[in-house]
């Protein structure tokens, strides 16, 4: 069985391994596999990113376990969704609803509500043990609807403009926000546009960094279909200014993008 980790524990602590090693304690063939365990702590838009993007990829019956704000509430429920035949776990803190929308099918709690970080992954490792071993069948569990995330953590769309957030920065400092590419078109419709990036102005979408000159600022999708940032060569968080959305940042780090 192949499990994907996620979490915002970073690797200061042993918070990833004693996570892995209890897994492996019900799980001792079991293939872990870390999509990323430096999520900004509490940052649901960029666990979403992360997990999205990532999803896809692996095979039909991957469990995909985040550890992403598992205390977000206490007592903390257990979440699980199928979705691509392939099982997302997660806690109730919004992501489930964030990351797959109007994808998301049924989501069962499982029906233990635990009251600490370490008894939320003994049970999650438990039910994985039962699905591997085909004793764990969640529609046995209750349906839920989970807590769903803020209306503040999508891009605004209005008739000519879409104002955006930045949701991750990369280890080259090129900047995500959360807008598709599909959403760009659906919007777009055609027309000319701008991007306005604090004192910077972007009016076209290349499709690789090489488009540009060495130092110059681009915009283009990424692979997983997210709108980028950056700079050939370059660092476009740090040199033009722009840092992670959080609730209280002000407004002009967000980035705006006119039709004309």
């Amino acid at each position: 069985m192949i499990i994907t980790l996620l979490s915002d524990f970073g690797y200061q602590d042993n918070f990833v391994g004693v996570a892995k090693g209890v897994l492996l304690q019900r799980l001792p063939t079991a293939r872990l596999i870390d999509l990323n365990h430096e999520v900004e702590p509490f940052h649901l838009l960029q666990c979403s990113y992360l997990l999205k993007s990532a999803y896809a990829n692996f095979p039909h019956h991957t469990v995909h376990l985040s550890l992403f704000d598992i205390m977000h509430r206490n007592p903390a429920s257990l979440l699980v969704t199928e979705i691509d035949s392939q099982y997302v776990i997660s806690a109730d803190n919004g992501l489930l609803p964030l990351t797959f929308n109007n994808r998301l099918g049924k989501v069962y709690v499982h029906d233990r509500i635990v009251s600490s970080y370490m008894e939320w992954l003994n049970l999650a490792a438990d039910f994985i043990a039962g699905l591997d071993q085909g004793n764990s069948d969640i529609s046995r569990f209750q349906t839920l609807e989970p807590k769903v995330h803020p209306a503040r953590l999508q891009a605004v769309v209005k008739d000519n403009s879409i104002e955006c957030q930045v949701i991750h920065i990369d280890r080259y400092e090129n900047v995500v926000i959360n807008l598709t590419r599909d959403e760009f078109e659906a919007q777009r419709r055609g027309r000319k546009f701008r991007i306005q990036i604090v004192r910077d102005t972007l009016t076209h979408i290349s499709n690789d960094y090489s488009d540009v000159p060495v130092s110059e600022k681009l915009c283009l999708f990424n692979s997983a279909g997210y709108m980028e940032i950056a700079i050939n060569q370059g660092k476009a968080s740090s040199l033009l200014g722009l840092r992670l959305h959080h609730e209280r940042q002000l407004i002009y780090q967000n980035i705006k993008i006119e039709f004309l």
